[in-house]
């Protein structure tokens, strides 16, 4: 796994196939661990749950402690991928059109975190359901990144904001040396000791499947990561 121009990593012997190393849990774990700083009995909620990002997110928020983590998928297969197989305490279809209600009636006590892959309607309504001097780390905004619709440019209630004092949390993942290093021990840790699961989606068709699986991927077809395979 290449860290820049001159440094590798080997694979974690304890990863059961070498294509376990191929992830987005960089990134979902520096946004829980150095930017949201997830800690024990936290609440928290995970926007775009059953992605790359989102589907290990949940998990590391729940290995750091988090006592509930809530998240959002576009059908209702994916909600019950994400509480059946993912461990995930709760799950909201954002298709029903009703993500405010659905969040406040799954934390009435509010939000302590929230990981935010989504922006748009989901935003706001994290905003909503926020707890008092919750924190709210922003990793993107796919609702609308591909053809920057208003999903891309969500209304952050200012009011709301202030009277709740939230920490409000845009970042980006450069993929250090240090962050590689950090998820790699944390994640074949909890895999050994199955705290977590590689959540992926395995297709077969060589590089001329790719272009599809690529659309698929935008489209929301697939759960996780998504790899095409190669070679046998």
């Amino acid at each position: 796994m290449l860290a820049g121009p001159y440094e590798a990593f080997p694979v974690d012997p304890r990863l059961p196939e070498p294509y376990f190393a191929i992830n987005q849990g960089v990134t979902a774990h520096h946004g829980m661990v150095d930017i949201a700083r997830v800690r024990e009995g936290d609440v928290v909620f995970v926007s775009g749950a059953a992605g790359g990002v989102g589907s290990l997110a949940g998990q590391v928020a729940k290995a750091l402690g988090a006592s509930r983590v809530i998240g959002s998928a576009g059908s209702a297969a994916k909600c019950i991928y994400l509480t059946e197989v993912l461990g995930y305490d709760a799950a909201i279809n954002y298709r029903d059109g009703r993500v405010l209600a659905d969040l406040r009636e799954a934390a009435p006590e509010g939000v302590d975190v929230v990981f935010d892959t989504v922006g748009g309607e989901q935003f706001e309504a994290a905003v909503q359901a926020a707890a008092p001097g919750a924190r709210l780390a922003l990793c993107g905004a796919l609702s609308g990144q591909l053809d920057d619709g208003p999903g891309a440019h969500p209304r952050l209630d200012v009011m709301t904001a202030i009277a709740k004092d939230l920490v409000i949390l845009p970042f980006t993942t450069m993929h250090t040396p240090e962050q590689l290093q950090a998820w790699n021990s944390a994640y074949g840790s909890w895999l050994a000791e199955g705290a977590l699961i590689y959540p992926h989606t395995l297709v077969s068709g060589g590089l001329q499947a790719a272009p599809v699986v690529l659309d698929e991927l935008l489209a929301g077809t697939h759960r996780g990561n998504v790899l095409v395979q190669v070679a046998t």
